[in-house]
């Protein structure tokens, strides 16, 4: 796959996960504004100690014209995030990894359907459902616990970020 073509696959993932998530829309007559932050995620970090912990992150977005002969969209101000690959991956019910283990690497989750409940090592808990992001960057001390939160299969995106 070319590296333009992934690079447009990410922003295209991101940006239907803005719109899920997104709980309101301004008028259609009212101006919008240059930029506006539309999204939180969660993310798992390893603190100084070795724990894993969470914390929320606000992304800010401006208003860029994405592609010819249409209206311009939302993207992260930032810029474009470098990732590797897409993997989609699905667990089945009663699905159970609660022992604590570092991702293979730094990484966003999407959860796509059911729900998967992540316990950071310091003892919180927080379950994502569809539509929700979770940012692993604890791959480096003793990680989190994850399970199957859902009756039935539960499945998500992994988008590992570039080193």
């Amino acid at each position: 796959m070319k590296t333009t073509t992934f690079k447009k696959l990410c922003i295209s993932a991101l940006l239907a996960t803005s719109a899920l998530c997104h709980a309101g829309e301004p008028a259609a007559n009212a101006p919008a504004p240059k930029t506006a932050d539309l999204l939180t995620y969660d993310r798992l970090y390893t603190g100084k100690n070795g724990e894993s912990h969470f914390d929320k992150v606000t992304v800010n977005f401006k208003v860029f014209q994405y592609a010819n002969d249409v209206p311009p969209v939302w993207v992260e101000s930032a810029g474009l995030r470098p990732a590797k690959a897409v993997q989609f991956m699905a667990s089945p019910t009663g699905w159970d990894g609660r022992a604590n283990h570092p991702p293979p690497r730094r990484q966003f989750f999407i959860v796509l359907t059911g729900a998967v409940a992540f316990t950071a090592s310091d003892g919180e808990t927080r379950t994502l459902r569809p539509g929700q992001v979770l940012l692993m960057e604890d791959h480096q001390g003793k990680g989190h616990g994850s399970y199957n939160a859902d009756q039935g299969i539960s499945t998500v995106v992994a988008i590992p970020l570039a080193d």
